[in-house]
């Protein structure tokens, strides 16, 4: 049996489906289809540990292809091309479970890593998959193996999501790095709290996917160096929402769903999206709202300057009890910001 992993590209433009089996060929076993009904006769009569469909062709359009490629071969990983990301795309993807986005025109070494990537993913289910069939339910033994395997696609789910996080920092240069300082800070917070260890893991990971609805916004705006219109900050303001939308089908991130939605509402009612005020902001938004505006401030930005240490603490306590919940204003207060600094 031939042990070289078997990759099935699937593009109807011969540039990039010729592009992906150059960089391919060398290592993988690499079969190329021009359209969906194609790719579909070929894993009728053959087994791919990883197929790469493009999002737009004419007869069957990427996504569903990828519906149908995980029913006739669940175990095949799918990695998705684009020239674009949208929010559609990107929520029907992952609710059909797709490992990845490769982004036109494509860099040899991201084709490689997300093949590597889908590849390690595609053996270790399998070894997870022979492994909980050989066991028997009947002792605690059993029931941690199930656990441990449970936590290792959890794992899996969240790479996805990171990589969706990666293709907002693609659109804009202002948000690369900021979701992890953002973590940082929101974890800090949290620490002050004396929130439980469950508590703080689920605030992390809001803060890491806090701004990810900015995938289904427009980059001239994402990166727009003068000030928004009317118009153009009503879109902007759809970003918690689609962000929202995005990962509500993950089912380990449900918890996290309304921390995303409401990170922008601010402690007397004036925020979006909803306008709602004090306790009904979940805690995690309002913590996450905090270390956000600390980021904000201290960076550079398209439109505006870092603000200097005594400038950003002054308006911490300008805005306590209106843009900030006054209780964790005041404890952003006494966190020695210079040997905090983000960047």
């Amino acid at each position: 049996m031939n042990s070289t992993p078997r990759i099935l590209v699937v593009d109807d433009e011969l540039g990039p489906r010729e592009a992906l089996r150059m960089i391919l060929r060398d290592d993988y076993d690499v079969v190329t289809a021009s359209n969906g009904s194609q790719a579909l006769d070929y894993l009728d009569n053959s087994e791919f540990d990883l197929a790469i469909l493009d999002i737009r062709m004419p007869d069957i359009n990427g996504i569903e292809l990828l519906e149908k490629v995980k029913k006739k071969a669940p175990e095949t990983e799918v990695v998705m091309i684009t020239a674009y990301a949208s929010v559609d795309t990107a929520t029907n993807a992952l609710r059909n479970g797709a490992l990845d986005y490769l982004i036109k025109p494509f860099e040899i070494s991201a084709v490689k890593e997300v093949v590597e990537k889908g590849l390690a993913r595609r053996t270790s289910s399998a070894a997870i998959k022979n492994r909980l069939s050989e066991l028997q339910v009947t002792n605690e033994s059993l029931r941690y193996e199930i656990e441990r395997a449970y936590n290792n696609i959890q794992k899996h789910y969240m790479e996805t999501v990171r990589s969706l996080v990666a293709a907002i920092d693609a659109k804009d240069s202002y948000t690369k790095g900021h979701q992890e300082r953002v973590a940082m800070f929101s974890t800090l917070l949290g620490e002050a709290l004396n929130l439980p260890r469950g508590e703080l893991d689920l605030l992390q990971q809001a803060a890491i996917l806090h701004d990810i609805g900015k995938i289904g916004i427009p980059e001239q705006i994402l990166r727009k160096t003068t000030k928004l219109t009317v118009e153009e900050f009503e879109i902007i303001k759809q970003h918690p929402a689609i962000g929202a939308e995005i990962i509500s089908p993950v089912e380990f991130l449900n918890d996290a769903v309304p921390i995303v939605l409401h990170h922008h509402e601010k402690y007397d009612g004036t925020g979006y999206p909803e306008g709602i005020s004090s306790e009904q902001i979940p805690l995690g938004a309002r913590i996450i709202a905090v270390a956000d505006a600390i980021d904000a401030m201290l960076s550079d930005r398209p439109y505006a300057r870092a603000k200097s240490l005594s400038q950003v603490r002054e308006e911490l306590r300008v805005c306590s009890g209106t843009h900030f919940d006054p209780e964790l204003a005041e404890i952003a207060l006494k966190i020695d910001l210079p040997s905090r600094r983000f960047r």
